[in-house]
């Protein structure tokens, strides 16, 4: 934390542009009162919103956008649109006054009484004292008073505003601190984040890192299990439907008092309330809790009185709506590296010169466009130099930045150009560059505003127009965008265009949606194709071209749909909007086939243990995003030989599904990278649901050292797609929207993928496939062999599946939630806790005589590592994955003092008792430290073996019965 020379407290993460936008408020010059268009005094607006990460300039190459912020005269204010689960809500206490008091602006008066405020907050049980609390709220509100003065007599210019901005930046560092990917709301002298098991370590080390820096910082906290943001103002958290907060504006107390009466709750004393229409508007209140709570986060809770279906969901629906998350990855090309600065011939003492000199100072602009010197706007001389080896420059210059973009303060304005032409120029410019579009536009506002004080015209004006040239964009498109929207062959789900291809489905690829659009162009649209595409495709997001698409099956000839009952239905092809296309009827008849016989008999060979389980897994495709996908919550791992089968089955489904004239499969993932499938934008929208994917299957999924790892990021996706959450896709030429993949995920694969994230773990649910096809063939009811190629190539065979896949989807509809989630219990799962790790370390546990997590207690790592890779010739393997691998089987990794050292990262039990006594025992048994791990000879002691860690397990095993897992022995896998 600093201090600067204007008296502002700044911190690490502060924007250089919040600290110009600042100063310049501060300077009497700039920021006096304005009048708007009725002639009413108003003051100058700090900045416009601001969309992280687009607010911080991370280079010419990427860019991330997520949260919006707003940095404002009274404070920070930020929402990141979401349902969450496990929240915090952290309050700064007397923010405003503690940051005076430590600026040194509050008189001699203001901080005795500031001090006694915070002698009673040190009293034990002071809430208790009535007279106590009385005295603290009436010193709040005198210091709340002094701090919302504007003058302090000190001859400084707006006193007031100098906490302000010095809390502004404070906040802004502490949500940096937190990081802001998990920051979900912040509310000036508070926020909402999302929290993990160690937060109370956590907040006590954050506590301590800013109380160092600023004594008489204070916070409370408390813990909610959900919360719903809407917007920095609006929000819910909920604990239970009667522990909870609410400030979302369509329900809470308040807002709806004064929707009955017109009166503020806020404005009125206690005697002015009606107390009747307050017990009213609580209870509605606490009707929209329960709603949510009940429906949303504890479906099993028993209890509530039932509510019509419509009514339910008609609040809750008006929420989730408003819930999402934007995260938009983006590359562009740069050609160009200029230096920019001011001209000699400038004045140096003006402010406008120290304006626009902080604009420019230590940074690089990258661009494909030639610049020349010239004078801008502010009639400044510009000097303009391009760097010829852009290495060399960073090597040897001050640079911080390089922004790939042309900066609006170095642009000039024509002479008969007005400023509002100017600004249509400028935003147009931005627009184009694609790239650090806050930054450009917080930069273009303060420039126009600056101009408008240098030529004496409204700065608010200014910054009024260029908010409306923003919300402009692409309203020439209006009338396409109704056109296509009432084509008889769209539909716009989730404001995505759908059209209806050549079955009669519903589809959002590119191929089909594009023949449709070039129906409405004229030949000059046509020619900026992609432009025009995007303008109308954003005006359909618009809440009035919403529709709502169906489930089913479309044949040729059919419509095949699961009604609520779990009844199979069938209709005519024609007069239903569904999404996905099916290659065969549905035909029950077919049970009576040879063909039936053949499929069952394969799926029996393909899971002899788990055959429910398989089918049940078929049964799902149909049930995509249904509540059976959210309440099972589980992806399937399907084991097997080489040669067992796995491939034949997703050939098979493929056969069922897709189109035979498409490129890509509604089946298979676009890529067989798990990880990538589900963090790369790209890959996350050719694997939209709305293209037709039913599921997302990976095919010979392959394990080694390096490339078998699930990671932590995929694996947090993942959970949330097979709980039906939208992600977000950036692919490559289009608009970043979110995305709904397929909730149903099977990785087929020879051995077990390593799953690094524990919740992700904990919802795999492996099916073993034993045997190849040459081992146990697939057979018609004579016990005649059927030919792989034959059985996948004969339609009937298809139309039997098709036909148990909507058999099963309609039992599972028709069984009770617990018969549902039985059928997956792990109990059934073929993965033991030693399957999730690598096969070749499973194969040198075995081959070593390790038999339980406890023979590893005590060893150092790196020497275990060393004999792994020398024993197992995998000289490629990363220390990283094996020490992962490690900790999946509960381990953890510590520096130990034992013995007169230190050594790092031993292996160790999480009841450190234990880990003391098992190598205390190694030591005075076998004379053997955690760096020796080759066991040792009792006759020679030489170092020889790994068998002899297991010493000491019947004894200490007797000792500590509550670490059970640590002795539970390994199951090896056949």
């Amino acid at each position: 934390m600093l201090i600067d020379d204007i008296g502002i407290m700044t911190f690490p993460s502060t924007p250089s542009y919040l600290l110009q936008a600042e100063m310049l408020q501060l300077n009497k010059e700039f920021s006096g009162r304005c009048e708007d268009e009725s002639g009413k005094s108003e003051a100058i607006k700090l900045l416009p919103e601001q969309v992280f990460n687009e607010l911080v300039a991370k280079g010419p190459f990427q860019n991330n956008s997520k949260s919006t912020f707003e940095f404002t005269k009274n404070g920070i204010y930020s929402a990141n649109k979401v349902v969450a689960h496990n929240v915090v809500q952290i309050d700064v206490h007397s923010m405003l006054p503690t940051f005076a008091y430590e600026l040194g602006l509050l008189n001699s008066q203001n901080q005795a009484l500031y001090n006694r405020k915070k002698s009673i907050e040190k009293i034990d049980g002071y809430k208790a004292n009535p007279k106590l609390v009385q005295e603290r709220t009436d010193i709040k509100f005198r210091l709340n008073q002094a701090c919302s003065t504007n003058d302090s007599g000190r001859g400084r210019y707006v006193n007031r505003l100098l906490p302000v901005f010095s809390s502004m930046n404070f906040m802004f560092d502490v949500l940096n601190y937190w990081g802001l990917d998990n920051i979900l709301a912040c509310l000036n002298d508070g926020f909402i984040m999302q929290i993990g098991k160690k937060f109370e370590q956590e907040f006590s080390r954050f506590e301590q890192y800013y109380q160092e820096q600023i004594p008489h910082l204070t916070f409370s906290t408390k813990k909610w299990k959900y919360g719903i943001i809407k917007n920095p103002q609006e929000y819910i958290l909920i604990n239970s439907p009667a522990d909870y907060k609410c400030r979302n504006h369509e329900f809470d107390v308040n807002s709806l008092y004064q929707r009955e009466t017109r009166q503020s709750l806020r404005t009125l004393k206690l005697n002015e309330v009606d107390q009747d229409t307050l017990a009213l508007v609580k209870e509605k209140e606490g009707e929209v809790i329960r709603v949510l709570y009940r429906y949303m986060f504890e479906p099993d809770v028993d209890g509530l009185e039932a509510l019509d279906e419509q009514e339910r969901f008609k609040d809750l629906d008006k929420i989730l709506q408003q819930a999402g998350v934007n995260d938009v990855e983006y590359k562009v090309p740069k050609k160009h590296f200029y230096n920019v600065s001011l001209g000699d011939d400038n004045d140096p003492d003006d402010w406008a010169y120290q304006f626009t000199k902080r604009a420019l100072q230590n940074q690089v602009f990258a661009t494909e466009d030639k610049l020349k010197s010239g004078v801008n706007l502010l009639d400044q001389t510009i000097k303009i130099y391009e760097i010829q080896d852009i290495d060399d420059y960073l090597d040897n210059s001050r640079v911080q930045i390089i922004n790939n973009y042309i900066p609006s303060v170095i642009d000039p304005m024509g002479n008969d150009q007005t400023i509002e032409k100017w600004l249509e120029y400028e935003v147009n410019k931005i627009q184009q560059s694609n790239v650090n579009l806050a930054y450009q536009y917080n930069l273009l506002t303060m420039t126009a505003q600056a101009w408008a004080i240098q030529n004496d015209e409204n700065p608010n004006q200014v910054v009024k127009y260029l908010t409306k040239l923003r919300k402009k964009q692409g309203l020439s498109q209006l009338d396409m965008a109704d056109m296509v929207y009432n084509d008889p062959n769209t539909v716009v789900i989730n404001g995505q265009l759908m059209v209806k291809d050549s079955h009669n489905v519903y589809s959002s690829k590119a191929s089909v949606v594009n023949h449709l659009l070039k129906k409405y162009m004229n030949k000059k649209q046509k020619q900026h194709f992609d432009l025009v595409k995007n303008n109308v495709l954003a005006l359909l997001q618009d809440d009035k071209y919403q529709d709502t698409l169906g489930s089913g099956f479309n044949s040729d000839t059919q419509t095949i749909w699961l009604n609520g009952k779990g009844k199979i239905q069938i209709d005519t092809q024609y007069g239903h909007v569904v999404g996905h296309h099916v290659n065969v009827n549905y035909s029950p008849g077919i049970v009576n086939s040879t063909e039936y016989y053949q499929v069952n008999n394969f799926i029996k060979h393909l899971a002899p243990k788990q055959e429910r389980q398989l089918k049940a897994m078929l049964g799902l495709i149909p049930l995509q995003h249904t509540e059976i996908m959210k309440e099972l919550r589980t992806f399937i791992v399907l084991k097997g030989k080489s040669g067992a089968g796995k491939s034949t089955l997703a050939n098979l489904l493929e056969k069922v599904f897709n189109d035979p004239d498409q490129i890509g499969s509604n089946i298979i993932s676009n890529t067989q990278n798990v990880n990538k499938a589900f963090t790369d934008g790209h890959y996350i929208a050719l694997n939209d649901t709305k293209s037709g994917m039913l599921m997302l299957w990976f095919d010979d999924f392959q394990s080694s050292s390096r490339n078998n790892i699930i990671t932590a990021n995929a694996g947090t996706v993942i959970n949330g797609v097979i709980s039906g959450v939208a992600q977000n896709a950036s692919a490559k030429y289009e608009r970043d929207h979110p995305v709904t993949l397929p909730s149903l995920i099977v990785i087929a694969t020879n051995s077990i993928p390593q799953v690094t994230q524990e919740g992700t773990a904990a919802r795999m649910f492996v099916i073993d496939s034993p045997k190849t096809l040459k081992e146990d063939p697939i057979k018609d009811e004579n016990g005649n062999v059927i030919k792989v190629a034959d059985f996948i190539n004969n339609p009937k065979v298809w139309q039997a599946l098709f036909y148990i896949i909507m058999r099963e989807a309609a039992n599972l509809m028709k069984m009770t939630d617990k018969e549902r989630v039985e059928i997956f219990d792990h109990k059934y799962s073929a993965a033991s806790k030693l399957s999730l790790l690598n096969d070749s370390l499973e194969l040198f546990f075995e081959n070593q005589g390790i038999t339980s997590p406890y023979d590893l207690i005590g060893m150092q790592a790196n020497k275990l590592f060393n004999v792994y890779k020398d024993e197992t010739k995998q000289p490629g393997v990363s220390y990283r994955s094996f020490t992962d691998q490690l900790e999946l089987l509960g381990l953890v990794l510590k520096r130990k003092h034992f013995n007169g050292r230190t050594l790092q990262k031993v292996i160790c039990s999480t009841n450190d008792q234990l880990t003391q006594e098992k190598m205390k025992a190694m030591l005075n048994d076998f004379n053997i430290m955690p760096d020796q791990v080759n066991s040792v000879d009792f006759d020679t002691g030489e170092i020889r073996s790994l068998k002899a860690w297991h010493h000491g397990y019947e004894n200490l095993k007797d000792k500590y019965p509550h670490a059970n897992e640590v002795f539970k022995p390994f199951k090896f896998s056949n």
